[in-house]
């Protein structure tokens, strides 16, 4: 008898082949997993990062910003066009393009270059005039080092408002926030490195070799304070005049004519707290320098007998009768010092305390002449304890005129916080909103030690009208009396708008639209709380004649 033989059952492949999916399923889980935040070693170079595209190119960085402009290498030395040079690095020296002449004009004396000195600080190639790298570390207050491979140079000139980071661990700077950006370089423990901007898990750096970049959050701790440090160097400090005492309450007497300055005692009187003014004396009146004067020496006797400091206006604004070119004349070296002797010689004669300049719609092709006869001004001044004070309207329209270095020469930096809409202007609107005034004062001050800034306030409205049929509108200035008559002429009420910071009001006829934003005393009020709130040096206000006697003591309230 034959057994039959038991059949084993057959085991079914679908736990293993779901094993082996399984399996793949957490490989690729892993390698996905791995793939997104794993780094990679991938090293950009540095020819690539800095655009350099041969040997005798120089990368150019100032405070972690690569510029479009290369500098050139000649016989081991890095060049700089002048105008980058000037416009980037430091606006301290002045290049005259019509006799080729480098300035450096320094408080113990004036020093020149020229392309043929033998010095090498100047080279011309194909056109262009360039100034050495290594001039511009010796002759300008400004960070500046180079570096090869590629040559570059690396230069800062803004030091306040910067954050740090110290590296808690060496770390790669990547080219973009992710593990997976190309690597600039690398970062030893201990190093300081200047913030740009901070993300949940990447800081974005400057490296001292020039490279701009990022580091992973935790490998870095960044300072709580804010501002690298720098030591000004001495040899570029200007000597400044002594201070007054307390604010500066300054108003602006408009002066048409010699005979004009006999008003100055009656536009004070009642003016408490005033105690300086600056009548419109000077302007040029021809390209050789020849000034226009209304400087009297009675008129200063007077104001110092009540008590107020004089400074001289000078500048060129609502000259009659000039024929006077502004670029002209300050870019002449013989003209600007024939204009400073004038300027010198008037105030020893009439004993004036300062020099307010107002130089307006200077194009920024302009502002390097400008600038130098402010550095030429102010050396002869404060030889004489002269202030110096420079009025500019707001840097939203004038970020060009280079406020910090105007204020390293000079003592005071005034804002024009008006003409927000002026007689041009396409549209009706306030001549100084509160949030225009409030801009210009913390534009100013990212440039201006608060202790050299006066804020200046109108005394005066625009009064609009908006013929039907007309695209223009049109204004007149009013001071405070008549900026009311113009509201109770067209039958205009008044509310106060707390987003413009002044009282407002419209009304309407078959043929026109009447408009008027308030600069009354509740605007003044709203606009030296602004003062008081940033500490100013003080207040200026355009013009006397213009206010009403009641400003005087909102305006004292606020400076004391």
């Amino acid at each position: 008898m034959t057994k039959k033989k038991k059949r084993g059952r057959r085991k079914s492949p679908v736990p293993v082949l779901v094993s082996l999916i399984v399996i793949v399923l957490i490989v690729m889980v892993i390698a996905l997993f791995f793939n997104k935040y794993s780094g990679t070693d991938r090293q950009m170079s540095a020819d690539e990062y800095f655009g350099v595209r041969s040997d005798d190119e120089a990368a150019l960085i100032v405070n972690g910003e690569k510029l479009e402009q290369k500098g050139i290498v000649s016989d081991g030395r890095i060049y700089i066009d002048v105008s980058t040079a000037w416009n980037y690095f430091s606006s301290g020296f002045y290049y005259d393009s019509s006799s080729g002449t480098l300035t450096l004009t320094l408080p113990e004396g004036t020093s020149t270059w020229t392309a043929d000195d033998g010095s090498g600080t100047l080279l011309e190639q194909n056109g262009t005039v360039y100034v050495a790298s290594d001039w511009l570390k010796d002759n300008s207050d400004i960070d500046l080092t180079t570096a090869e491979n590629p040559h570059r140079v690396i230069a800062r000139n803004q030091w306040s408002g910067v954050k740090t980071a110290r590296v808690d661990s060496d770390t790669p700077v990547r080219y973009r926030g992710g593990p997976k950006s190309a690597v600039l370089t690398e970062l030893k423990a201990g190093t300081t490195v200047a913030v740009t901007e901070a993300f949940d898990n990447w800081i974005g750096v400057t490296t001292d070799d020039g490279f701009t970049g990022y580091v992973r959050a935790n490998a870095v701790t960044v300072s709580g304070s804010e501002g690298i440090a720098h030591t000004e160097d001495a040899r570029f400090v200007f000597p400044k005049a002594d201070k007054p005492d307390g604010k500066i309450c300054l108003a602006w007497q408009y002066v048409g004519s010699s005979d004009a300055n006999s008003q100055m005692q009656q536009l004070i009187a009642g003016a408490d707290g005033l105690n300086t003014i600056s009548p419109t004396w000077f302007a040029v009146t021809d390209n050789s320098g020849t000034l226009r004067s209304y400087a009297d020496k009675s008129y200063v006797d007077a104001a110092h007998a009540a008590g107020l400091k004089v400074w001289a206006h000078f500048g060129n604004v609502d000259v009659q009768g000039a024929d006077a070119d502004t670029a002209a004349y300050f870019s002449d070296s013989g003209v600007r010092a024939n204009i400073i002797s004038q300027l010198m010689k008037a105030a020893d004669d009439t004993g004036f305390d300062g020099i307010n300049l107002d130089f307006e719609s200077l194009s920024e092709k302009m502002l390097p002449q400008y600038l130098q006869f402010i550095r030429e001004l102010s050396i002869a001044a404060h030889e004489k304890n002269l202030v110096v004070s420079v009025d500019n309207y707001v840097p939203a329209y004038t970020k060009y005129y280079k406020r910090q270095e105007q204020a390293k020469a000079a003592d005071y930096i005034v804002i024009m916080g008006y003409d927000e809409h002026t007689s041009s202007s396409e549209e009706a609107g306030p001549v100084a909103s509160i949030s225009y005034v409030k801009q210009g004062i913390e534009d100013t001050l990212s440039e201006v030690s608060k202790d050299q800034v006066i804020n200046a306030v109108p005394f005066y409205t625009r009064g609009w009208t908006e013929s039907f049929g007309s695209s223009v509108p049109q204004s007149e200035a009013l001071g405070m009396d008549g900026a009311d008559r113009f509201v109770q002429e067209h039958g205009i009420e008044l509310s106060f708008d707390s987003d413009v910071g002044e009282n407002y009001g419209t009304a309407e006829t078959d043929d026109a639209r009447y408009s008027i934003w308030m600069e009354d005393e509740k605007a003044l009020e709203e606009k030296m709380k602004l003062i008081k709130e940033y500490d100013l040096a003080g207040c200026a206000a355009w013009r006397l004649g213009y206010e009403r006697s009641s400003v005087w003591s909102i305006i004292k309230s606020y400076l004391n």
